[in-house]
């Protein structure tokens, strides 16, 4: 049976991007991304937050570090990872997002801004 582990997500950045080394001398880094949905409920809009931690690895996670910031509208290509493990006898899971590709994005307001006014 195929399958696809494929997601693409936009939102930005809820905390500064960090980098460690394993002892492998592989590097991972990671950073928080909120993602908001907006939908109707009883004739009224509503917007819901997501939160997920997206993980990189060697060049791409120094990359992301020198390059993004807390508050970066950015889009994530990547794959869902599921990890599971036990804390004071209790378990414990968390959904990852191992990216891919990582774009910073600019808001209209920005792009807007940065163009020059013709005369």
């Amino acid at each position: 049976m195929n399958s696809m582990n494929q997601v693409t997500l936009i939102g930005k950045i809820t905390f500064e991007p960090q980098v460690r080394e394993l002892k492998s001398g592989s590097k991972v880094g990671s950073f928080g991304m909120g993602i908001s949905e907006s939908f109707q409920k009883d004739g009224e809009w509503e917007t819901r937050m997501h939160f997920v931690e997206i993980v990189l690895w060697n060049q791409q996670a120094e990359t992301a570090k020198k390059r993004l910031e807390k508050g970066d509208l950015i889009s994530v290509q990547g794959s869902l990872q599921y990890e599971q493990w036990e804390k004071d006898g209790k378990k414990q899971s968390k959904l990852k997002v191992r990216a891919q590709r990582v774009q910073k994005l600019k808001l209209e307001r920005e792009v807007e801004a940065a163009q020059p006014l013709e005369c």
